[in-house]
């Protein structure tokens, strides 16, 4: 019988190689990097490293060429002990590079993907803003094209995974951006897609945001872009394509989404456990009362549903 998790013996040895470097590397600092509320980007760049970064990515770019089983094998796995740590991982790996790997010119691809394959660049993906999120058609950030024909991005977003890679407003070293160009005949939104580099004048973060109630390992920021300049070339696609991108790159990041939902649960799991084996009552394990059993195989069974 195949199992749906593992359908490969390669699937299965990705997951055992992640789940040895999770338990060596991750898992230690986990806390520490939770409790103060800090991207720990050196052991992220050892990732690159693995292969991991570039999971979905053809191997002519620096990518794995790996399947989508094997995204969310990477996500369940890094999850497991710390989902701060892998939402940053799902924002740069699936949000932007899988997304410019499927989407992005040749030129776009073979400039940028080496780099954020191997770590050497920290990548994100900017569509929430102040005032919009999943109504994707009511932000408010603009690109008008200039003189030059290069394009002028005005707006801010916010809430942004990786948007800042330090507590010193660093930003990402790339950010896929999305913005209105303007209406089509029918008077529609268009929504356009921008490669938005460091170093670009007038982008910055505005703010690093503090005191989350979790996932307090990856940084979440505010961009800002003022008269941001941006190059013809790092327009991704077709003006007014945004949607194509979206709904093109939706489906893996709801899969990874999903794997990391799976690792939390499998990791409520292994602490549901132990703490029934270390407590007692009445000099019992409490694991041994009824009730308890009860819990314990009611949440082992919606977790083998979700798997």
């Amino acid at each position: 019988m195949i199992d749906l998790a593992n359908p490969s013996e390669e699937h299965q040895m990705l997951r055992e190689m992640i789940r040895d470097f999770v338990q060596e590397f991750v898992e230690p600092q986990a806390h520490e990097y939770d409790k103060k509320e800090q991207f720990n980007i050196e052991l992220f760049r050892e990732l690159g490293e693995l292969g991991l970064l570039g999971i979905t990515v053809p191997e002519e770019y620096g990518g794995a060429g790996l399947d989508a089983v094997a995204a969310t094998i990477a996500h369940e796995e890094l999850t497991y002990s710390d989902a701060g740590f892998a939402l940053a991982y799902l924002a740069h790996s699936m949000l932007f590079v899988n997304n410019l790997a499927f989407n992005g010119s040749e030129e776009q691809k073979t400039r940028i993907l080496p780099k954020v394959c191997s770590g050497e660049w920290i990548g994100a993906m900017a569509m929430s803003e102040p005032d919009a999120g999943t109504d994707v058609l009511g932000l408010s950030t603009t690109a008008e094209k200039n003189a030059d024909g290069d394009w002028v991005l005005n707006g801010r977003k916010m809430w942004i995974t990786n948007g800042c890679i330090d507590d010193k407003g660093t930003p990402a070293d790339v950010v896929w951006v999305y913005a209105r160009t303007g209406y089509d005949e029918k008077g529609r939104v268009k929504l356009s897609t921008f490669l938005v580099e460091k170093g670009m004048p007038g982008f910055s973060v505005g703010q690093k945001i503090f005191d989350k109630t979790g996932m307090r390992a990856s940084n979440t920021a505010e961009l800002v872009f003022d008269d941001c300049i941006v190059p013809a070339a790092n327009l991704v696609g077709e003006e007014g394509g945004s949607l194509l991108h979206m709904m093109g790159n939706l489906e893996i990041e709801r899969l990874t989404l999903g794997a990391m939902s799976l690792g939390i649960a499998r990791r409520c799991l292994h602490e549901m456990n132990k703490y029934a084996s270390e407590r007692e009552a009445f000099g019992v394990q409490i694991r041994s009362f009824g009730q308890m059993q009860r819990h314990i195989a009611e949440s082992w069974a919606k977790y083998r549903a979700m798997r």
